[in-house]
C-alpha cells in the first residue's frame, strides 16, 4: 500500500504509464488519475515514429504499448485530451488545474509532461512544413509525403537522419540540412560521423552540411528552403528536427524548481515533498555524470519509472537511479547503439572495423577514462565493451590490453 493514498500522473506516455503500471504491480490499491493531453489511452512507442510508422510498414495500431484489458486492470480516472494548467501547493490542498477549469486534488503528483519538438523562427505558418514528435504529426507527415516530390530534412540528429532514412527507404527525393559537418557530429564527433555522411550518400541522400537555413519559402505553401549561403533548394515538403524543450511551463510560479527540465535527485523527487518527475521533462540528478541530467531515451523513460514509483510505495526506504545512458538508432536497416555519454571532442578508438565498413565497434574517452561506447550494426561488439563504460575504465588500460 502506497503512503499517498491519491496520486496524480501528469502525462500519458511511456514515463508516466511506466510509473502506474509498477504502482499497481507494487501493490497501490489508492486512486490513480492520469492526466493525457492527447487522447489515446494506451502509451506507443515513439522510437518507430521516424522509421517503421513513415516508411509504412507498420501501422498505428502496432505502436501502442498495452491492450484495452491492461489499461482497464489499471482502475483509472483517466483524463484523456486534457491539459495541465497550473499547479498549487498550498499547505493545506494541494491541487492541479486543468485546460478544462477541473480542479484535482491529489497527496501526491508525478511529473511526465515529456519534451515538444522545438520550432525555430524560420518555420513560420507556411503548409507542407513539418515537426515529428507525436504520432499524429507522424501520420500527418506520412500523408504528405505520399504526394511530396523535392523532401528537405532541417537537422542532422537522430531524428533528422532517420526521417531522412525512411523518406529514401520509400524511394523518395530528400536533402538533409545541417550547419554541422557531419551528420550526428555533435553526439558522436567527426570520425564516427563521417560514417554516417557515408551511409546516407550511398544510399541516396543529398546532404548540405556546415550551413544553416536562413528562411522558408512560398506563398500559403513551402516551395523552398534559403540556406544562409544564399542558395535556394526547392522544397515542397520540409521536416524540422532539431531536439525538444520540456512541457514545464505549467509549473511556473508552484515553487518546484524547474532549469531546462524539473529538478529531481536521483530518486526522482523534486524540492517538494510528494512531487516527482520523470521522462524528457525531468533532470535527476546522475551519478555518473555527477551534474543534473535530461535524457530524452527510452531507456531512461522506463528506469526513472520503476524508481519514481518504488519511491511512492516505499515510505521510509528510498531508491535511486545509478544506470549508465543508453540507446539505439536505426537507418537503412542498420542499427547504431550507444552506451555512454561521450563527447564530440573525446578521444576515438575503433575496437574492431573502420568507418565505411559493414559493422564497427568505436570506444570513446578523455582525461583517461572511457566515456562511452558506439556500435554500427554490431550489437556482440556493443555487449564485448560496455562493462568498461559502467566500470569508469582507465583510457590507457582500455586500450593497453585490447
Amino acid at each position: 500500500m502506497s503512503r499517498f493514498e491519491r496520486i496524480v500522473v501528469v502525462g500519458g506516455s511511456l514515463a508516466g504509464m511506466n510509473v502506474i503500471q509498477e504502482l499497481r504491480r507494487l501493490g497501490h490499491s489508492g486512486g490513480i488519475t492520469l492526466i493525457g493531453e492527447e487522447k489515446v489511452r494506451s502509451p506507443y512507442d515513439r522510437t518507430e515514429l521516424s522509421k517503421k510508422l513513415l516508411t509504412g510498414s507498420s501501422d498505428p495500431d502496432d505502436l501502442y504499448l498495452l491492450t484495452e484489458e491492461e489499461i482497464d486492470e489499471l482502475d483509472l480516472d483517466l483524463r484523456l485530451g486534457r491539459r495541465a494548467t497550473s499547479l498549487s501547493l498550498d499547505p493545506s490542498r494541494h491541487t492541479v488545474t486543468l485546460d478544462d477549469g477541473t480542479v484535482l486534488e491529489f497527496d501526491a503528483l508525478v511529473v511526465a509532461t515529456g519534451s515538444r519538438a522545438r520550432r525555430p523562427a524560420f518555420m513560420g505558418r507556411l503548409a507542407g512544413v513539418h515537426v515529428l514528435r507525436t504520432l499524429p504529426d507522424a501520420l500527418a507527415l506520412r500523408t504528405e509525403l505520399n504526394s511530396a516530390r523535392d523532401v528537405v530534412v532541417v537537422g542532422a540528429g537522430f531524428i533528422g537522419a532517420e526521417v531522412a532514412a525512411s523518406v529514401r527507404t520509400r524511394g523518395q527525393s530528400v536533402t538533409l540540412v545541417d550547419p554541422q559537418p557531419t551528420p550526428l557530429g555533435t553526439v558522436l564527433g567527426a570520425i564516427v560521423g563521417s560514417h554516417f555522411a557515408d551511409l546516407h550518400i550511398s544510399n541516396g541522400t543529398h546532404l548540405e552540411l556546415g550551413v544553416g537555413v536562413q528562411e522558408l519559402m512560398g506563398d500559403g505553401r513551402v516551395n523552398g528552403v534559403r540556406l544562409t549561403d544564399g542558395r535556394i533548394l526547392p522544397a515542397d515538403l520540409v521536416v524540422v528536427g532539431v531536439g525538444g524543450a520540456p512541457v514545464t511551463e505549467w509549473l511556473d510560479g508552484s515553487g518546484v524548481e524547474v532549469d531546462n527540465g524539473v529538478l529531481c535527485d536521483d530518486g526522482g523527487h523534486t524540492n517538494v515533498p510528494g512531487i516527482y518527475a520523470v521522462g524528457d521533462a525531468a533532470r535527476w540528478y546522475s551519478d555518473y555524470f555527477g551534474a543534473q541530467v535530461r535524457s530524452e531515451h527510452w531507456n531512461n523513460a522506463t528506469l526513472q519509472a520503476t524508481v519514481v514509483a518504488e519511491n511512492l510505495v516505499a515510505g521510509a526506504k528510498r531508491s535511486t537511479l545509478s544506470a549508465v545512458p543508453s540507446f539505439w538508432s536505426d537507418q537503412f536497416r542498420k542499427r547504431t547503439q550507444m552506451v555512454g555519454c561521450p563527447l564530440p571532442t573525446d578521444q576515438v578508438r575503433f575496437m574492431s572495423g573502420a568507418p565505411g565498413e559493414e559493422r564497427f565497434v568505436a570506444l570513446y574517452g578523455r582525461d583517461d577514462r572511457v566515456t562511452g561506447v558506439v556500435s554500427f550494426n554490431s550489437p556482440r561488439g556493443l555487449s564485448k565493451y560496455q562493462h568498461l563504460v559502467t566500470a569508469r575504465a582507465s583510457w590507457s588500460e582500455a586500450i593497453g590490453s585490447a
